[in-house]
């Protein structure tokens, strides 16, 4: 191809032929829509945790990675500092994995499982730890179930939430464990304890050859239990620039007490797992709630309630309900930490949607689990209605 000299004396390129040329020497060319796009920019049609969604950015859409939160990590996102973390938490879960725990990682900077099927996949092999936390800074997930662990979560209460009235004397999920264990007339056991970010703490013990369920404030206000199915955040982790911690000396677990498992497992069933609600009551309040509130808290109502009409509708669909809930409970999520709908409330609905598609079937817990795992990730995602949602108010995510 010729070159020509331009007045400031520059080669360039000749242009090639515009968009209007091309249109009248072979006819208007159409727009291509790229295939499995969502409404709200979440590719649809295929399995993937929420850390992983794509995000509108105007006219162009962008991945959402979780190594975009690397800013938020020791360093300010340089590279000396994200090299440093990196070692930290390599050791660290070298460490775990020494002292028999399996290791699984999670995304930089966040909660959500790195992996999918991050319970089978979990591991002590020093050969994949080094592999999978020499590439990238990421967070550490204990695997309850292989590790064998029973994990209490002591966590704060956040705005509005009070103790019941005859725990009124509790401040926060430590202060209501220690009282459960004075009531059953023993000390609060001694055992590995990790302080989380918030300020709350896990208190890891070795689970007993019995099953141990999870559970979700069914053994006190603000506790819960992980045990098989579940995962913790593991020491050296960092969320919000703030890292997990080891307190005290005490670095192995400590046998679960009798006391304790007996609590756990007298405690009553949590509601979401019980009978699933019929189905005119569910709609009934879903329409309720697209007609109260302010504009956007309208428009909120009406993706819960759009959200919940897809889930219950997949009673065939097997292979894709978890996921659905997984997702619906993100976008939930999102909604929930922009101050537009309220937590208890959507968990309620969807929760009642994923039982009548059948999600309870396999195991009472499924659903608890999902739900959680959704709803965590979409709370550090706020999602504000745009301009383009005030002319659709209750349409679909």
């Amino acid at each position: 191809m010729l070159l020509k000299k331009t007045r400031s004396n520059r080669l360039h390129r000749p242009r090639g032929p515009t968009r209007s040329v091309i249109a009248r020497q072979h006819g208007p060319q159409k727009h291509r829509r790229r295939p499995g796009r969502g409404a709200c920019g979440v590719t649809q049609g295929r399995d993937h945790y929420p850390g992983e969604v794509r995000a509108n950015r105007g006219r162009s859409v962008k991945r959402v990675r979780d190594a975009s939160r690397l800013a938020l990590q020791d360093g300010g996102g340089k590279t000396g500092g994200t090299r440093a973390l990196r070692a930290k938490l390599l050791a660290s879960a070298s460490r775990y994995a020494g002292s028999g725990m399996y290791v699984h990682p999670v995304l930089v900077g966040g909660k959500e499982p790195r992996w999918h099927s991050w319970e089978d996949r979990a591991t002590r092999d020093p050969q994949v730890i080094e592999d999978t936390w020499g590439r990238a800074p990421f967070n550490i997930g204990i695997a309850c179930g292989p590790s064998k662990l029973v994990v209490v979560d002591l966590d704060i209460p956040h705005d509005g939430d009070v103790p019941p009235a005859e725990f009124s004397s509790v401040t926060d999920g430590f202060s209501m464990f220690t009282a459960l264990a004075h009531r059953a007339g023993a000390e609060v056991p001694q055992t590995m304890t990790v302080r989380t970010p918030s300020g709350g703490r896990h208190l890891l013990f070795r689970a007993p050859d019995s099953e141990v369920r999870n559970t979700a404030r069914s053994l006190g206000w603000c506790i819960d239990t992980r045990a098989a199915g579940g995962y913790v955040v593991g020491i050296g982790s960092v969320i919000g620039g703030v890292p997990y911690t080891l307190e005290g000396s005490i670095t192995a677990p400590a046998d679960l007490p009798e006391w304790l498992l007996t609590l756990i497992t007298s405690s009553p069933e949590p509601a979401k797992s019980g009978r699933a609600p019929r189905r005119e009551e569910v709609v009934a309040r879903l329409h309720a709630l697209t007609r109260q509130g302010t504009r956007e808290q309208r428009w909120a109502a009406g993706i819960l309630r759009s959200e919940c009409d897809e889930l219950a509708a997949l009673k065939q669909a097997v292979g894709s309900r978890n996921a659905r809930l997984n997702l619906a409970a993100f976008r939930t999520g999102q909604l929930v930490a922009a101050g537009l709908l309220d937590q208890t409330e959507a968990e309620d609905q969807l929760t009642a949607a994923a039982l009548e598609a059948g999600l309870n079937d396999k195991s009472p817990y499924e659903v608890e689990k999902t739900l959680r795992s959704g709803m965590t990730a979409g709370l550090s995602r706020p999602r504000l209605m745009d301009d383009r949602a005030v002319r659709r108010l209750g349409g679909a995510a």
